[in-house]
């Protein structure tokens, strides 16, 4: 999930449709996190996907991603926090294990928003704690600081940098992180439908023409390589000449 948001912050649903670029960044995350798949067995899972339909996109959203594949997930800081948690006195067993499973669940919903593109993984873990439990929360806060995390300021001014920073982040999650309903998530199908980016769509006249000018300038490159070739042959250097300022570089491999 954390491919597909960093994705689309470079390219837009209109060139590349998510249904496509999901396959592509879940089967580049398998890959990534040491779980890998034969693509053959990723794809024969999926109805209507080919290889191609994955292998196709793949380049383009490691690209996209600037080969930057390792993700830091809230999950590991909330599990730092629990570990943090068992060595402070006071703290029941029973209790911090109920506050842990609440907390998760915070956590999976909290990448259901745009939290951990704005937001450290820490930062996010603290405010799942604080929705499962404010208690354990402050406890925490209060071991690593001189001030605890859910006490009021007097005015409003001198209110904690993390208070007020935990509090957007709980908000951001108790409002946005629920999934869509189906209906809405068809709705904007449609509208993509008609949005889209002729020029990306496979067999239409945009993609057509597209297809052959880049065919034409692939051709054209070729010419003038096989025609450098012919002169170098007729003058006895099949090396060819020195560069002048007039030669072309072209450095394409076709």
């Amino acid at each position: 999930m954390s491919y597909l948001k960093r994705f689309y912050l470079k390219n837009t649903v209109m060139d590349w449709h998510p249904k496509n670029v999901m396959l592509t960044a879940l089967f580049l995350a398998t890959k990534t996190t040491n779980h890998p798949i034969a693509l053959e067995a990723y794809t024969s899972r999926i109805p209507k996907t080919a290889p191609n339909d994955v292998l196709d996109l793949e380049f383009l959203v490691a690209q996209s991603l600037s080969f930057d594949f390792t993700i830091w997930h809230a999950h590991r800081a909330l599990w730092g926090l629990w570990l943090d948690l068992q060595n402070l006195p006071d703290i029941r067993t029973d209790e911090l294990k109920r506050a842990y499973d609440v907390a998760l669940t915070h956590v999976r919903a909290s990448r259901l928003t745009d939290a951990e593109l704005i937001y450290t993984p820490s930062q996010i873990a603290l405010a799942c704690l604080s929705l499962a439990s404010p208690q354990l929360a402050s406890a925490w806060a209060l071991s690593k600081s001189d001030s605890p995390l859910p006490s009021p300021p007097a005015s409003p001014s001198a209110e904690s940098p993390v208070l007020i920073l935990v509090a957007l982040i709980k908000a951001m999650i108790v409002t946005n992180g629920s999934p869509p309903d189906v209906e809405s998530v068809r709705e904007v199908d449609r509208r993509l439908k008609i949005c889209k980016n002729p020029e990306k769509v496979v067999g239409s006249n945009a993609y057509i023409k597209k297809q052959e000018e880049q065919e034409r300038k692939a051709q054209e490159k070729r010419k003038r390589k096989a025609e450098l070739v012919r002169k170098a042959m007729e003058d006895g250097d099949p090396f060819g000449n020195e560069f002048t300022e007039k030669d072309e570089l072209d450095d394409d491999d076709d």
